[in-house]
């Protein structure tokens, strides 16, 4: 049991941090809601533009401005550059920013572990780590686990990390855990 809770403790993320990283996160969704429209609109306006040209280009063919051989070539160009556009905006759209909120309860869970090691819930303790880790082995009477992405992260920390003083290198290493696992996130989506 003292096992269970000493691997716990090791993926647990103390108050203090649950709060800074959560006024982080804060931040940032509010300039990424900003941004992101943008991006998006920006999308927009490019794929207006192209069925924009796509329209005056089969209006120049129909009024036989332009020869089929090169009808074809412009508009086949212009449909290629189309559905690129078509697919980053779909993928923006189903992406966004995802990744803030996957962030959020990542964090959340992360200090639940905190909680669970206080209540010595044992039964829960056990099932957090089954679905955080995995390969969980017992090898000369010690409890090893591998911890799935971005789990590791924070079972890495240094014990010095989680001590009532902070240090300026930890405020370090707690602002560096959280850009990994943001980055994690943003790289893995879904």
């Amino acid at each position: 049991m003292r096992q269970v809770e000493e691997i716990c403790q090791k993926v647990s993320l103390p108050d203090e941090w649950r709060e800074k990283f959560l006024a982080k996160l804060e931040t940032e969704d509010i300039e990424n809601r900003h941004s992101s429209g943008l991006f998006a609109q920006n999308l927009r306006d490019q794929l207006s533009a192209i069925k924009t040209q796509l329209d005056r280009l089969t209006e120049a063919y129909l009024a036989e401005a332009l020869e089929l051989p090169e009808y074809m070539e412009k508009k086949n160009l212009l449909m290629a550059e189309k559905k690129t556009v078509e697919e980053n905006l779909s993928d923006f759209e189903r992406k966004g920013n995802h990744w803030l909120e996957l962030t959020r309860n990542w964090i959340l869970e992360a200090n639940q572990a905190k909680n669970l090691i206080l209540s010595e819930n044992f039964s829960e303790m056990k099932n957090f780590l089954k679905t955080i880790g995995s390969n969980r082995r017992l090898a000369a009477g010690k409890l090893a686990i591998d911890f799935k992405n971005p789990w590791h992260f924070l079972a890495e920390m240094p014990a010095e990390a989680r001590r009532e003083a902070p240090s300026e290198a930890t405020n370090q290493l707690w602002w560096c855990l959280l850009e990994k696992v943001r980055t994690h996130f943003e790289q893995n989506p879904d």
